[in-house]
């Protein structure tokens, strides 16, 4: 299998960056220490600036490999704690919530069960129209970075669709009050990682989020994501792990 970057850790961050601009680990830490670095990295919107990128570039006296197609990407969710959950693979959007209510029916009073699958594909609706899309060309998203999917605030707040959050909780895509699923949720499933195999948009804006990463002292500065799915599955063998998460 040629080299596939990720970002499960700091040290993985770091061995992979060295990977990708073809120095060693050694040297990704010492421009990490430098003073032009950090004083770009002092305001957090700049480290996706073509300058950040010159001076990185620079300092290296390197660029990322143009080979580099693909990294793993970490999505957000809860399963039941079975692989299975995820044998159709990672689906998007509009497929993704109804599948996720049909794994978890059978909890639900029967009388809600067909209304929460009409309204929770309503809201997918809604919230794509609002973002100038449509249902069935968004999703899956995905972070970079294993941080900002399992324990980010943005991260923490996705373990449970949108669309369905809203079948309880009022929003500018749905009123709320419909069913709450929270109590069952919380009972019977568990909160994961999907850590993937995905195309790189653009290796750059890539590199960006693992240099942001690494150079936030909070590991909060790389809560952008570079992957969307575009409404397309995830298949199953693309799946790279099931990452557990408290």
């Amino acid at each position: 299998m040629s080299f596939m970057p990720s970002c499960d850790h700091r040290e993985d961050a770091i061995r992979c960056l060295a990977e990708i601009y073809a120095v060693s680990t050694e040297k990704i830490d010492r421009v990490l220490r430098t003073p032009e670095v950090l004083k770009i990295a002092e305001v957090y919107s700049q480290i996706d600036s073509p300058w950040f990128h010159f001076v990185v570039c620079h300092l290296l006296k390197a660029s990322p490999r143009a080979d580099v197609t693909h990294a793993c990407y970490y999505h957000s969710t809860s399963y039941g704690g079975c692989p299975s959950w995820f044998d159709e693979g990672l689906l998007g959007s509009s497929q993704g919530v109804e599948r996720f209510l049909d794994k978890i029916t059978e909890w639900l009073p029967p009388e809600k069960q067909l209304v929460a699958k009409q309204t929770a594909k309503g809201i997918v609706k809604l919230r794509s129209e609002y973002e100038g899309s449509t249902a069935e060309v968004c999703g899956p998203y995905a972070w970079n970075t294993f941080t900002a999917a399992s324990s980010s605030p943005s991260g923490v707040g996705y373990r449970v669709p949108e669309a369905i959050q809203d079948l309880w909780s009022s929003s500018f895509c749905g009123s709320g009050g419909l069913v709450d699923l929270r109590g069952i949720i919380e009972e019977r499933l568990k909160p994961v990682v999907v850590k993937f195999k995905g195309k790189i948009s653009n290796i750059d804006d890539y590199c960006a989020t693992l240099w942001a990463y690494l150079l936030s002292d909070d590991g909060e500065c790389h809560l952008a994501h570079t992957f969307t799915g575009n409404g397309l599955a995830i298949p199953k063998e693309d799946i790279v792990a099931l990452m557990d998460v408290p």
